[in-house]
């Protein structure tokens, strides 16, 4: 048969006498078939006999209810509950506060983030490596083009620049919060670069604009749940021309 174990609050309460008769007699049967938990119960029996003889003295002459091994008991149950109940309201205090904080930092980092500033970020950092700006090159065009849109999610154009005298050098994916994003890259008879971007993004949804970034000129849209950029030296002529050569439709 199963016998339920009592807990702590029942147990004090039976060392006390403070049980009615079933209930103590459910107690006792409990203690019978756990040994380990009667010889607990039994130390505290020892501990509150103990108490009681070291204080017999003075309670005989002069009550003192505080000092009572029940009383103590039950002081220090309260005050366990206490601190459980203060624990548990500022563990939630500093979970609504974290969260809260969080949102708040999320919400002031994305404002404070320009539109498209990682199309800039990449141009930084492949722009200028000489040596392999590209994961796939414009030699295996009809590939790289299914290559980028298998990654992007969505049919990858690989805009006509040789009129403004960029050629294709190939792409290459990168990674982003919002999904993976994939950047075609040109360069000019002097090595001038321009760079097409585009990645998946919801945040300005229908919005366009362009700035000047360091020496770098960025234009930039969103469409259809994705962000576009094209990115070149502000200080080439031709750099407006290509971001103007690639229409928002794309």
């Amino acid at each position: 048969m199963n016998t339920r174990i009592p807990d702590d609050d029942t147990l004090q309460a039976y060392v006390d006498g403070q049980l009615d008769e079933p209930r103590r007699r459910e107690v006792e049967t409990s203690l019978a078939a756990q040994p380990a938990l009667a010889a607990r119960v039994a130390q505290w029996q020892r501990d509150a006999a103990d108490l009681r003889a070291a204080l017999a003295g003075d309670l005989a002459r002069s009550p003192q209810p505080r000092l009572d091994p029940a009383s103590i008991r039950r002081t220090r149950r309260k005050r366990t509950r206490q601190r459980l109940a203060l624990c548990a309201s500022l563990v939630l205090a500093l979970g609504v506060g974290g969260v809260g904080g969080w949102q708040a930092k999320t919400a002031r980092v994305a404002a404070a983030a320009p539109p498209m500033d990682d199309a800039i970020a990449a141009y930084r950092i492949f722009a200028t490596d000489r040596t392999r700006p590209v994961e796939m090159d414009a030699s295996r065009g009809p590939e790289l083009q299914a290559w980028l849109s298998a990654r992007l999610g969505r049919p990858m154009s690989l805009p006509d620049l040789q009129p403004y005298g960029f050629a294709l050098l190939g792409g290459r994916m990168l990674a982003t919060p919002d999904g993976a994003a994939a950047m075609l890259m040109y360069q000019d008879a002097d090595g001038r670069r321009v760079s097409f971007y585009v990645r998946p993004s919801t945040r300005f949804a229908d919005a366009r604009g362009s700035r000047r970034d360091e020496g770098l000129a960025l234009r930039y849209w969103y469409r259809n749940g994705y962000g576009f950029a094209v990115v070149g030296r502000a200080d080439d002529p031709q750099t407006l021309a290509v971001q103007e050569a690639i229409p928002p439709a794309v």
